[in-house]
């Protein structure tokens, strides 16, 4: 049986009582009706969210109303559908509500196969995609990544899943991530943003776990380039005395906004101070003077004469600006010379190969 539960033109409900003598039916007896419908119907809705004092007050007059003749019954459906045309259909539940709600009408295989298609689109937070992955298939990615990615991504999913995949890792390398998590400082949003996006596309990739888009060298450059420049400095220095090849490697696919002399034509600075807000643009101007000079004044030597003099007559009246700000706003420059490069507005200048 199909009921349409929203008609086009709907008409107005006809009064309940057709006795002008008669009590006119309250809210929840009309409530008692159409519960009594739809339990009949084998369609009851979820009760346990109604305060338990008004559910009371139903039950009682289901209990004590009576026979009701057909034409009441209508009347209170029909008012019922015009009531609910008048304001349509809320969708607004969580999404574990309404799994909830399905329940009992698909297969508990269906409703786990829904929630991981939502919680693994790519238009879901990226740490509630990489959350809902399974403990085993979360490890191998990680088995393969870099002590320190490992050590950020169990620091951000829950303790829960964080420690089921500890353990299933080697002791030598969960001791060392362990280790990395303890000894860990503070990563910029930009990095762990970084980290999660790979993370993701690993464990979701079409082709199987091992499909990375980028090189790990490559990967490994994304992250430093949106570290705190303290921490890639350090790293860096690490490298170099540890294991210079690979510092050499890292810093070849680096590039940070002391690079964009060498990366960027000048005509196409313009584009660059457009892809920012102002704001922005100004507090990266304003690190670059100490941080990265050449790259300031490149920028504003590469722009129009009257566009540098009003960026440098703002940069001179600016306030001092915290140093996590001013590198957040030099990130954010470097975000927009990539989307600009990802969307073919600029080509960046590419450093030869170097002889073997």
């Amino acid at each position: 049986m199909s009921v349409a539960l929203v008609p086009q033109k709907p008409p107005s409900p006809p009064a309940l009582a057709q006795n002008p003598a008669a009590v006119p039916i309250t809210k929840q007896q009309k409530a008692a009706v159409l519960l009594s419908v739809l339990i009949s119907a084998d369609v009851a809705p979820n009760l346990d969210k109604i305060a338990t004092q008004s559910l009371k007050n139903v039950v009682d007059i289901m209990a004590n109303y009576g026979d009701v003749d057909r034409d009441t019954v209508d009347q209170v459906i029909l008012e019922f559908l015009t009531e609910l045309g008048a304001f349509g259909l809320s969708m607004r539940s969580e999404l574990e509500d309404t799994l909830n709600a399905l329940k009992g009408h698909v297969s508990d295989k269906v409703l786990d196969n829904i929630r991981k298609a939502y919680t693994r689109s790519p238009d879901v937070d990226v740490w509630t995609r990489i959350t809902s992955a399974e403990p085993s298939d979360l490890r191998k990615c990680l088995e393969t990544e870099h002590v320190q990615v490992a050590a950020t991504v169990l620091s951000k999913i829950p303790s829960t899943l964080a420690a089921e995949v500890l353990g299933g890792m080697e002791p030598a390398q969960a001791r060392e991530v362990m280790l990395a998590i303890i000894n860990a400082g503070n990563a910029s949003p930009e990095v762990i943003e970084a980290i999660g996006q790979s993370i993701s596309t690993t464990l979701f990739a079409s082709d199987g776990p091992d499909l990375f888009e980028k090189s790990p060298v490559e990967r490994a450059g994304d992250i430093m380039n949106f570290a705190q420049s303290e921490t890639r400095n350090r790293l860096l220095d690490d490298f170099n005395e540890n294991d210079p090849e690979t510092a050499a490697k890292i810093r070849k696919v680096m590039f940070t906004f002391p690079d964009i002399p060498d990366r960027i034509q000048p005509r196409d600075i313009s584009a660059v101070t457009r892809a920012v807000p102002p704001e922005t643009l100004l507090k990266a101007l304003k690190g670059a003077e100490a941080d990265a000079p050449q790259a300031a004044e490149f920028i504003l030597s590469s722009l129009s004469t009257r566009a540098a003099a009003q960026l440098r007559e703002e940069l001179g009246e600016m306030e001092a600006i915290k140093k996590k700000d001013m590198e957040s706003a030099m990130n954010e420059v470097i975000v927009g010379i990539r989307q600009l490069e990802t969307d073919g507005a600029i080509t960046l200048i590419v450093e030869d190969e170097e002889d073997e």
